[in-house]
């Protein structure tokens, strides 16, 4: 009989290790899915917290296009809200590129927005992006620290970018650019 019970016991020791280890693989599991999950979770909402600027700077143009309404007694001329009304902006994927620089190797990031004189400009430039891209990369891997690190090289650059983009089209123009992230590393 003493020999029964000691086979039970052995019997229940040898089944107890083994729901040790599936519940040390369960719970490495869960914690690995919920590890995932949060970083899954990260990824899309820093995703949607960039789309929305993208979105907003479309509906801002939309807003300039229907501007006009209600805003008699603004206190501007009369040109500057004819102007107004017809802006439309046009946002250019962020440029990463290699300055000219002896110094060292340093970095620009430039993000641009183009200030277009009419809606139509838009269709323009889209069906010509890669090839004002490839333009303004070369533009901008040329300059040197120097020559843009001053307010008085930032405008000559914007004038520059400017001047390319409409070489580019034909039925409208860009009336300036605006530079809505600056940096050099």
């Amino acid at each position: 009989m003493a020999d029964a019970e000691s086979k039970k016991g052995k019997e229940g020791e040898e089944h107890a290790p083994p729901p040790k280890k599936k519940s040390k693989l369960l719970l490495i599991g869960i914690v690995a899915v919920v590890v995932l999950g949060i970083g899954a979770g990260g990824f899309f909402f820093m995703k949607s917290k960039s789309s929305p600027e993208k979105a907003h700077g479309a509906e801002e143009a939309t807003a300039a296009e229907g501007a006009g309404h209600g805003e008699a007694e603004g206190g501007h001329g009369g040109e500057a809200k004819a102007e107004g009304a017809q802006s439309t902006i046009f946002n250019l994927d962020p440029f990463i590129v290699n300055l000219q620089d002896n110094s060292g190797t340093r970095y620009l990031k430039l993000t641009v927005n183009l200030d277009l004189s009419s809606p139509t400009a838009q269709a323009e430039i889209t069906s010509q992006t890669t090839q004002i891209r490839d333009s303004l990369i070369i533009l901008l891997s040329s300059k040197s620290y120097t020559d843009i690190g001053t307010v008085e090289g930032k405008y000559q650059m914007r004038d520059e970018i400017v001047a390319r983009v409409n070489q580019f089209l034909t039925k409208s123009k860009v009336k300036t650019a605006y530079f809505t992230e600056f940096v050099i590393q």
